[in-house]
This record gives C-alpha cells, structure tokens and sequence, in this order.
C-alpha cells in the first residue's frame, strides 16, 4: 500500500473508533471543540487526499486541507477561494515541519519503519494505536 492509501485509512480508522474529535483538536489546535461542533470530509482524488472541515466555534468556519503526494513548488501555501480557506500541503516537500499539521503530512513521507516513533512525539497514545494497527496489516510491510 502507498502513502496516499496509508492515509486515507488511517483518517478512517480514527474516525471508526471515534477519535476524530481528539485528533481535529490536536492537529488543528481547536480549544473547544466537541463531536457536534464539526463536520468532516475525506476524499481521495488521484495523488491527493482532501480534508474538509466545517465547524461552527472557529471565525474561519470552513477549511479544506489539500495533501498531495506529488512534488510541488513549497511545503505549504494557504489560499483563500471563496471564503474557504484552502491548505495546500506537498508532502514531499516537507523538510522541517514545525506545527502538528505539518508534523503529520510528513509523517507520510517519512519511512515506514520511523513512522511509529515520530508519531509518538506529537500525537496521543490512542491515535498512534491507531497507525500500529494499521502498520500491522500485511499490506503495509
């Protein structure tokens, strides 16, 4: 499985299990955010996964998160289109991520035998679990 597939799934699996709430608060730094305060889209599109969030707590309420896999001109550039902030985020770009944002796209870029122990300086123990578990699968070795 390739890093784009790893994770789309690792954003389902957080979701399964319900901790998208944690993960949204940690990663997007929301201070008081709770399960119907949002909502949350993932999509994948060729090279890309796509992250919509729409929150009623926050003055810019709608963002959408664009993580592309492809070799591109920086490491993140935020437009807006629309009164939609767009986060264009090129994975392999990334060399110095200093936010959670940052943190976690490249941790999809990183290898995947280093992904564990990364994850582990920014994200809690449960939604580390959760990329193990994922990691476990025969189709990740």
């Amino acid at each position: 499985m390739n890093k784009k597939g790893m994770m789309r799934i690792f954003f389902e699996n957080i979701s399964d299990k319900e901790l998208m709430t944690l993960f949204i608060k940690i990663l997007f730094n929301y201070e008081n955010l709770h399960d119907y305060n949002y909502l949350f889209r993932i999509k994948e599109e060729k090279n890309k996964i796509i992250v919509d969030i729409y929150d009623n707590v926050s003055d810019n309420r709608f963002n959408r998160y664009i993580f592309d896999f492809n070799i591109g001109e920086y490491d993140m550039k935020v437009i807006e289109e629309g009164n939609v902030f767009v986060n264009y985020i090129y994975i392999s770009n990334i060399k110095d991520p200093d936010n959670n944002l940052l943190k976690l796209a490249y941790l999809f870029r990183i290898r995947k035998n280093k992904m564990i122990e990364y994850a582990k300086t920014f994200l809690p123990n449960e939604i580390v679990q959760v990329l193990i578990d994922i990691l476990k699968e025969p189709i990740c070795k």
